[in-house]
């Protein structure tokens, strides 16, 4: 089915399993209709009361809310009905609503949609509320606020009303052709594109807000028999990993989504680093490289009978300022650890005892908030989408600077060329906050919505 604004919509606007209350929303031209036929004390009830009353034909007693347009979340008359959260009762009124003409089932994610169709908010907001909806630590959240807030929003559209702006330079060489060279050698333009063209790249190389979003990566590397996968279900609380003592029991990846500081992070464990003869051992070997490289974080467990020299074989994965040197088995041995070695801090411990993870932890918090922390205040791109737009404009705008240095070192006639340049620029920016008004970016946008958002 496609998306017809036409329509009024309905759906469960709560989680679908049985539960004390559950809220259904009805959106469109025949909500306030139908909400009043349900709820008849809605009739005379003031916009955004709560009332009690019956619901349907004795379907339920609940309560009920009405939003006249255009304020209500989705810019629609808007109707909201509390009922009792079984799933007979929950089907029986939407069963009721749907009995209507031009009353259907939402889409997934229609209620957003059609608020950004109506300009109660913007893309970027409407990401930020699924995010919201799906935080899972106290950073996710504090992000996916500041996004709903419109934070993300305004910073790509500050970027597209500059790039107008210098559209409009460039129009008027092309309304005055007379006057092209002298607008396109206009010191001012150059300079412009050139703050723009910065701000653009420092954003594209920001990581941390797909990372708050995402998880941080973490992996946990060391020789077979270092203590890795215990360290792992330390972190965790739980086994997640197999421990043994015989060496190479983990041959794959092994991960586990923990929440560290109020951040999310994947942690995998990985099997242990060695050159070996089977070919499936091996193969884990290989996967733990890969994965210590494409981490952000790294944590090196080395057995304290080993250390520091293990560390030589491990150098090639450990990143300043990101790694995190874990001695295990430290209670077995009379010396005095370093809290730092080659620059990486150093934490040595017993790995079997609750004590080490109130050592580990605030070490191990410190690097995931040098990677992810400043994501949780700042408007950070936060999804593929929004790099690839600033991609895109980019390399767009990088054409028309070009173009204009040329023009004003050698004479050439490109004022149409580089303002569509300037245009193409723009326009992906618009993607991002929906400027456009391209229905192929809202049903990308709005796939991985859940019916009812």
């Amino acid at each position: 089915m496609n998306y017809i604004n036409g329509d009024t919509i309905v759906a469960l606007a709560t989680a679908p399993l049985p539960a004390g209350v559950a809220v259904i929303r009805l959106s469109g031209p025949r909500a306030l209709e139908v909400g009043t036929w349900l709820v008849p004390r809605l009739h005379h009830a003031d916009a955004g009361k709560l009332v009690f009353g019956p619901i349907g034909n004795g379907l339920d007693d609940g309560m009920a809310v009405k939003f006249a347009a255009p304020r209500s979340f989705t810019g629609e008359d808007v109707v909201e009905i509390h009922t009792h959260g079984g799933r007979a009762v929950v089907q029986a009124v939407l069963d009721a609503c749907t009995a209507f003409d031009d009353v259907r089932q939402a889409l997934p994610g229609e209620f957003s949609r059609r608020a950004v169709m109506n300009g109660k908010m913007d893309i970027t907001a409407a990401e930020g509320l699924a995010d919201l909806i799906d935080a899972t630590t106290e950073a996710q959240r504090r992000q996916a606020l500041r996004q709903l807030d419109g934070a993300l929003g305004k910073r790509f559209e500050t970027w597209r009303t500059h790039v107008l702006a210098l559209l409009a330079q460039v129009e008027a060489a092309i309304d005055f052709p007379d006057e092209e060279l002298e607008v396109l050698a206009e010191p001012a333009l150059a300079a412009g594109m050139k703050d723009l063209l910065a701000d653009l790249q420092a954003a594209a190389q920001e990581k941390a807000g797909e990372r708050l979003r995402d998880g941080v990566r973490l992996a946990i590397v060391g020789k077979p028999n270092a203590g890795k996968s215990t360290l792992l279900n330390l972190l965790a609380g739980r086994d997640v990993a197999i421990v043994s003592p015989i060496a190479g029991t983990t041959r794959d990846v092994v991960t586990s989504t923990l929440d560290i500081g109020g951040f999310p992070v994947v942690v995998a464990d990985t099997a242990g680093l060695r050159n070996t003869e089977d070919a499936i051992e091996a193969e884990g070997v290989k996967r733990a490289r890969a994965q210590a490289l494409a981490a952000d974080v790294v944590v090196a467990v080395v057995d304290g009978h080993d250390f520091p020299q293990a560390l030589d074989e491990l150098a090639p994965l450990l990143v300043e300022d990101r790694t995190l040197l874990v001695v295990s088995r430290a209670e077995m041995f009379e010396l005095d650890f370093p809290s730092k070695h080659q620059g990486f801090p150093v934490v040595a411990a017993n790995l079997t005892e609750q004590e080490a993870l109130r050592r580990i932890l605030p070490a191990l918090t410190n690097l995931v908030e040098n990677v992810a922390g400043g994501a949780a205040e700042a408007a950070l791109l936060t999804r593929v989408r929004h790099r690839a737009a600033v991609d895109d404009a980019i390399a767009h705008l990088g054409n028309a600077l070009a173009m204009v240095l040329k023009a004003a070192h050698h004479g050439t006639s490109v004022a149409e060329l580089v303002a569509e340049d300037l245009r193409s620029a723009a326009n992906a920016i618009g993607t991002v906050t929906g400027r456009t008004g391209s229905e192929d970016v809202l049903d990308v946008v709005f796939s991985s919505f859940c019916i009812g958002k």
